[in-house]
């Protein structure tokens, strides 16, 4: 009777634990099922919905290096032009592979990312079956601030997009202050001076907005300048358009921002060359005034919040030396 009563006592311990051992399990089996719930989110992007990972770790990108790298998004590839950038650090560019002029699928796939941002709306089809692509048409970011926003909301890092803009806030309304004094000694007042941002690629010419590179952020909200009508319009709009000569009066400004790229096998030598040969361009006043400003096109391409904030000072350095 006594080892009945043992055994028992044996049986009773042992489905306990086995009992335990269940909940635990299952416990674990729940927990394990809501981390995986939890580690994606889903996105609203130009190109539809898109299922992206909560915390990206691999990202590819093109256009936007500069955008991801600034908030501390971990890049593993990336374009030629973009790993051109001078306002990327060394340790930057070397954590990323250089994929070429574009980011072609097999150079991807190797890469392992998870996640992908590009402005090449192509690249959606060609690439969603390697990796989430979020895609971001050129120019639709709104202003700096904005930017850093909208890419804290991509990479879920709210926290940082919101530490840079007040730390851009801070240090860019401090260099700006420090850069607007130095044009104002020259006489010339951000606030009450128009400029116009003007392209040539292809031997043809555009007229830009602010928000489509080319420091046109720098100009407006950092140092303050404004765009005559006729160009907000196009800032408001499209952010770019192909213009004539003979329109040129139009889209007049007090001073001219005017850059240049050369695509493939075209270059822009002769055409810039015509345009400033050109009765009508020499009429404008900006130009009489020799208030036209080239810049780098490697150095005023970038729009990201490393590249504008420097290009604040490279830009009233460049209208000193005109004024």
């Amino acid at each position: 009777m006594k080892k009945m009563h043992t055994y028992l006592k044996v049986m009773t311990v042992a489905l306990l634990a086995v009992l335990f051992l269940a909940g635990c399990g299952q416990s674990s089996s729940s927990k394990s099922s809501n981390d995986k719930t939890t580690s994606t989110r889903v996105l609203k992007t130009a190109a539809g919905k898109v299922k992206v990972p909560l915390h990206p770790k691999r990202i590819v990108t093109n256009v936007y290096t500069g955008d991801v790298a600034s908030l501390g998004g971990h890049i593993v590839g990336a374009t030629s032009l973009d790993l051109a950038s001078p306002y990327l650090t060394k340790a930057q560019k070397k954590a990323a592979t250089n994929l070429g002029l574009t980011m072609k699928p097999e150079a991807v796939l190797k890469l392992k990312p998870d996640m992908i941002v590009t402005s090449n709306e192509a690249d959606v089809k060609a690439l969603k079956k390697i990796a989430p692509v979020v895609y971001i048409p050129y120019g639709s970011t709104g202003n700096i601030e904005q930017t850093a926003t909208k890419f804290g909301q991509i990479l879920n890092r709210k926290k940082q997009a919101a530490d840079w803009n007040a730390k851009f806030k801070a240090e860019t309304k401090q260099q700006a202050k420090q850069q607007a004094k130095r044009l104002t000694k020259a006489g010339i007042t951000p606030s009450k001076t128009t400029i116009g941002i003007y392209d040539m690629q292809n031997g043809k010419l555009f007229v830009d907005g602010a928000k489509w590179g080319r420091g046109g952020q720098a100009l407006t909200t950092g140092l303050g300048f404004k765009l005559p009508a006729a160009m907000q319009k196009i800032d408001a709009g499209p952010g770019f358009q192909q213009v004539s000569t003979e329109s040129l009066k139009k889209y007049s400004a007090d001073w001219l921002f005017f850059g240049s790229t050369t695509t493939g096998k075209s270059s822009n030598t002769q055409a810039i060359s015509d345009l400033k040969s050109n009765p009508i361009w020499k009429s404008l006043p900006a130009v009489k005034a020799n208030h036209v400003v080239q810049l780098p096109f490697n150095k005023m391409y970038y729009f990201d919040p490393t590249a504008v904030y420097q290009q604040v000072k490279l830009i009233t350095d460049a209208m000193l030396k005109k004024a």
